[in-house]
């Protein structure tokens, strides 16, 4: 699988990597969700920022850092992971 860093002409470092039918679990691939990312997505993600693109151009990984930067423009913004809370352990806190 292959991977990139490049930097956008805002300094932003980013990082981008293919996400195949064969990488999705099982049960997430077998869900009628995924639409246009059944067969897979390029993933880019920054330290502040994830985009997912669908249908993207097979020799992605030979594109120049301008190819992935258009790339980037037309990616989906993934909206940031929810931080959950621990699940309850079913006992009170003592005194």
């Amino acid at each position: 699988m292959a991977v990139r860093d490049f930097v956008d002409l805002k300094g932003v470092k980013w990082r981008v990597w293919p996400v195949t039918p064969t990488n999705i679990q099982p049960k997430t691939a077998a869900e009628d969700y995924l639409g246009d990312y059944e067969d897979g997505w390029l993933c880019f993600e920054s330290v502040s920022e994830r985009r997912r693109l669908a249908r993207y151009p097979r020799n992605w990984d030979t594109l120049s850092d301008n190819g992935l930067l258009q790339l980037l423009k037309t990616a989906a913004v993934v909206a940031p992971k929810r931080n959950t809370p621990p699940k309850a352990s079913g006992t009170a806190p003592g005194p």
